[in-house]
């Protein structure tokens, strides 16, 4: 809570891009060594420039990389609960650098057909620079999606409605159900329970009456604008935009890292 009190005051001061600044140029320093070995031990793989990670993950080339094939099993295998992906359309919502789905290929197979989108035109223009076979497409912060009714299998999600007002939140789940198939699965993730920490007394009560809260200390998709979604929140706005819950995981704090909330959805 004492690090929200402190980021409002330096936001009403115009002091947040400043610290974020100093903040990428602190761990550009500090891991200066380990990312220049990793380049020298994987000369192939091709890594986004390094503000394009710091906002988008960490700036550690090792655990940027490495990471994202892990979440993509770990994706892949809650998913397969419920669908299997053969010959599926398979889109990355909010893609980013392609992080996790640049891996997806080797671990779901090549039957199926791979498509990210994302709305800032310079990760998309890295992604479809450098990851081949994969379909990149630029979107906006409001929808709609460049794609045609009714044409994905999964769709996914990670960390992006962490990100949205509460106005964009019903807007998207509308687009999100217009482009997946019948009984397609939707896959997002949320900040639930295990963030309450984060919120002031006044929020807490708030969420925990079910109404999402919103930090907006930068514009609407950056990681500093943040939202908070109790799960009767989302119950909600399933059942208003007809999706059945197939799977709710409470994130849980592991090292002292509270971990975001899993949803899985059926059109």
């Amino acid at each position: 809570m004492k690090k929200i009190v402190i980021k409002r005051f330096l936001a009403k001061l115009n002091l947040l891009p400043l610290i974020e600044q100093l903040n990428f140029y602190r761990l550009k320093f500090k891991n200066r060594h380990i990312n220049n070995q990793f380049v020298r031990e994987n000369p192939n793989i091709k890594l986004p420039p390094d503000f394009y990670i710091y906002e988008t993950f960490q700036l550690n080339y090792k655990k940027y990389y490495t990471n994202g094939l892990p979440t993509a099993m770990w994706l892949i295998e809650l998913v397969s609960e419920f669908k299997l992906l053969e010959n599926s359309a398979i889109l990355d919502w909010g893609c980013g650098t392609g992080r996790i789905l640049r891996h997806l290929p080797k671990i779901a197979g090549n039957t199926n057909y791979y498509f990210g989108c994302d709305y800032n035109p310079k990760y998309v223009k890295w992604c479809q620079e450098n990851l081949k076979n994969i379909d990149f497409q630029l979107n906006q912060v409001t929808p709609p999606l460049p794609y045609e009714d009714q044409k994905f299998d999964f769709v996914y999600g990670i960390s992006i409605f962490t990100h949205l007002s509460l106005e964009q939140h019903q807007k998207w789940f509308e687009e999100l159900y217009r482009i997946l198939k019948p009984n397609g699965i939707l896959f997002l993730t949320t900040h639930g329970d295990a963030h309450k920490f984060k919120l002031t007394e006044k929020e807490q009560l708030a969420y925990t009456s079910g109404d999402l809260i919103i930090h907006d200390f930068k514009k609407e998709g950056n990681r500093l604008f943040a939202a908070y979604q109790p799960p009767s929140f989302m119950h909600q706005i399933a059942s208003k935009n007809k999706l059945k819950i197939l799977k709710h995981i409470p994130g849980e704090i592991k090292n002292d890292t509270p971990q975001q909330d899993v949803w899985i959805f059926m059109k």
